[in-house]
């Protein structure tokens, strides 16, 4: 009888305004052609259901990846195998597609990201095959307004500011024995008004000042948005650990750093989170450490009462 393996992706609102949430789950236990699983995205407003996507993939198509618009509801699977996009609106309906990569060969060695804003959406592209990875500026009925070259040849990832006036975009390039990597900071005309030299894996924008934190797994650094400069950056402090995850509080920043464990029989989890404040230029305000405690996902929301560690389905506010 054949298995079934069931993935539970659940998206976790980074912001109290936030409206919409998703969880989906991939079925079936497909290894050969003729066999396929089953991929269903339920989106949820205000926790109770919006609409619902399902579709039948082929043994050797990887589940699309999810960026949703948690204030519009506005959702985009992305196929980065094969380089496709499907751009739904608020109410489940299928508002424009696109083939990033048309004519091109399938590819594992391929990045589609995407930032959905009120009024534009963009995506960021690489492949082994093209020189350099490029940002792209869609409306939100798909029509093409620009596209920008970034540095490097590959592409990391991308992240759009709330006021949709700047994108940053990560790209990098692997060479024999040196790594160069930028985030460009682009102006919402396309236009490359700045360049930092990380490549991040989340980046947090305050809500009170043009600032934002972006997070590597071994630095943080502070950007402001006004003078396209770093006006502050830390690095982890302990060898077993790395950052995962950064949050505002006003105008202080909250930077989680935990311990990676990896077992040899099972996949790799984390463990004793520190929590460490800081002020804008990244001067250190406090710590909390908090041991005996191990997840596989967390995330730092901050709330009217502080700021929430929730990890693996528990929630606790952290010192204030």
């Amino acid at each position: 009888m054949m298995k079934t393996i069931i993935v539970i992706l659940a998206f976790i609102a980074g912001s109290v305004y936030a409206q919409y949430s998703y969880q989906a789950t991939l079925t079936g236990n497909a290894q050969r052609a003729g066999e396929t699983n089953t991929f269903r995205i339920s989106v949820l407003k205000e926790n109770k259901p919006a609409y619902t996507i399902e579709r039948t993939l082929p043994f050797d198509v990887p589940a699309p990846l999810i960026s949703l618009n948690e204030h519009s509801g506005m959702l985009v699977l992305r196929y980065v195998f094969d380089g496709f996009a499907e751009v739904y609106s608020s109410s489940g309906n299928k508002v424009w597609e696109n083939n990033f990569f048309k004519d091109e060969e399938p590819n594992y060695e391929r990045t589609l990201g995407a930032a959905l804003g009120d009024s534009s959406i963009f995506f960021l592209l690489s492949d082994t095959k093209r020189e350099r990875a490029v940002v792209q500026k869609f409306s939100l009925d798909g029509a093409l307004q620009w596209t920008v070259q970034l540095p490097h040849q590959y592409a990391y990832d991308i992240a759009l500011s709330p006021d949709e006036r700047t994108i940053l975009a990560g790209s990098y390039l692997a060479l024999e024995d040196e790594v160069r990597q930028s985030t460009a900071i682009l102006s919402s005309d396309g236009k490359i008004e700045g360049d930092i030299n990380i490549i991040f894996r989340k980046a947090a924008f305050a809500q009170e000042q043009r600032l934002v934190a972006l997070m590597s797994e071994r630095e943080v650094v502070v950007i402001s948005l006004d003078s396209k400069k770093e006006i502050g950056k830390v690095s982890k402090q302990r060898n077993q650990a790395i950052f995962t995850d950064v949050c505002w509080k006003g105008s202080e920043l909250v930077v989680q750093e935990s311990e990676v464990v990896t077992p040899a029989d099972s996949r790799y989890y984390f463990a004793n989170p520190t929590f460490t404040w800081y002020s804008q230029d990244m001067t250190k305000r406090k710590e909390q450490h908090i041991d005996g405690i191990t997840f596989h996902q967390s995330r730092l929301v901050s709330v009217s009462a502080g700021i929430e560690f929730r990890y693996d389905g528990n929630i606790r506010l952290l010192q204030q």
